[in-house]
């Protein structure tokens, strides 16, 4: 394994240069930007990228990937036309790279992108045999503190599970532990896996802090709206729900459902606008788990075969079907034409598709051989049929 001596960091501003001193308390640490009026008393500091970069054992990438001046926030950007981020200071920076590093030196970039640009890069950008991604969950004001008190670490890599045809990234996983436990204060949770995945986990990780907030500030407006209620009040109460702030209800599968949930948010929506909320956040949740119950249902259908559905009730733990998610599912499959049965099999020798709509052990269940089975918790096995793991493409 290699023993990590010196690094650099590519990319001195608002993020990179913090994190580099912070790494400079532990390893030489070399620096390079465009900017040359960057001063720092740990990092040494090169005019030119070659020199910053030769015969160190990690290069750390820290290019913005900026959007325009006017998708910043700071004016109303949700109407504006869509935009990916900006990756050019990115590539450049990569393209430049390819012609100094040494073959086999860990490359690690930690600039925010769209799943699947580092996929794309890797294969424009060769001659960078070892890329990897890992970026930081830091926010301006406290990057140091973050860096050194990560509580989770994302590490992506072209494959992750080693195969026929596949890079063994195991290897460059070690070595960047160990560099980085010589810098944490505490170990944090550590997420490896593929490019896409480690892309994944960092921007949806954003937006659910963006969700989170938007939620706290919807029942702030709701309480500035109607009498007798503080936000705080409902907030703090919140705060000590399990199912809330805990790990619960966070693993991809069927819908939301029960005899509460849909008609509170249905409830909610017509309230919204009773109060003159201005917005429906109720409603649009409405909306979301019907179009994400027919893109299940699309799945379903694909395979031209009768369709069974393994768990009719709105969750395992109970018969009751009210607000049933597998049901909605149904619904889509049975208004694109094709039969629906629940928890039974009507003929012995025809080949079925099926959903295995609860997370529960199917292990035991009679299926048709040659059939199609969908799981949506990406648990069940089997040699006689053949299995979708929905929500799992790295198969």
């Amino acid at each position: 394994m290699l023993m990590t001596q010196s690094v650099a960091m590519i990319g001195l501003g608002k993020l990179g240069l913090p994190v580099a001193e912070a790494m400079a308390k532990h390893y030489t640490v070399y620096g390079y930007d465009i900017n040359k009026d960057i001063k720092s008393d740990t990092v040494t500091i090169c005019d030119k990228l070659y020199h910053a970069v030769h015969d160190v054992d990690i290069v750390f990438i820290a290019m913005p990937t900026p959007h325009a001046p006017e998708y910043g926030g700071e004016k109303p950007i949700a109407s504006k036309i869509k935009h990916d981020f900006n990756y050019d200071a990115l590539d450049s920076c990569l393209g430049e790279l390819e012609n100094y590093i040494e073959p086999g030196t860990i490359v690690v970039t930690i600039s925010t992108v769209l799943p699947g640009t580092y996929r794309r890069l890797a294969r424009k950008h060769k001659k960078i045999e070892n890329l990897v991604y890992n970026p930081y969950l830091i926010a301006m004001g406290t990057v140091t503190t973050d860096f050194l008190n990560p509580d989770l670490a994302i590490f992506g890599y072209p494959f992750w599970k080693h195969g026929k045809g596949m890079k063994d990234n195991h290897a460059t996983s070690n070595t960047l532990i160990k560099f980085y436990e010589k810098i944490w204060n505490a170990k944090p949770f550590q997420a490896h896996g593929t490019y896409e995945e480690a892309e994944c986990i960092k921007i949806f990780h954003n937006t659910y802090i963006s969700a989170k907030v938007g939620i706290a500030n919807m029942i702030g407006d709701v309480a500035h709206k109607i009498e007798h209620v503080n936000a705080d009040a409902v907030t703090n109460a919140l705060k000590h729900a399990d199912r809330i702030v805990g790990t619960r209800y966070m693993t991809a599968g069927n819908g939301d459902g029960g005899p509460c949930h849909p008609r509170d948010n249905i409830a909610l929506s017509w309230f919204a606008d009773e109060i003159k909320l201005g917005y429906d956040i109720f409603g649009d949740i409405m909306r979301i788990r019907e179009i994400q119950a027919e893109n299940i249902a699309k799945e379903l259908c694909s395979h031209n075969r009768d369709i069974v559905i393994l768990g009719k009730s709105f969750k395992p733990e109970t018969n009751l079907t009210d607000g049933s998610p597998s049901m909605l599912i149904g619904h889509y499959c049975e208004q694109m034409g094709f039969s629906v049965s629940y928890e039974n099999t009507p003929s012995e020798k025809q080949r079925y598709t099926y959903l295995l709509a609860h997370d529960k052990d199917y292990s035991t269940y009679p299926f048709n051989k040659n059939s199609i089975i969908v799981d949506l918790y990406r648990k069940y096995q089997d040699d006689n049929n053949t299995v979708i793991h929905y929500g799992n493409s790295n198969r």
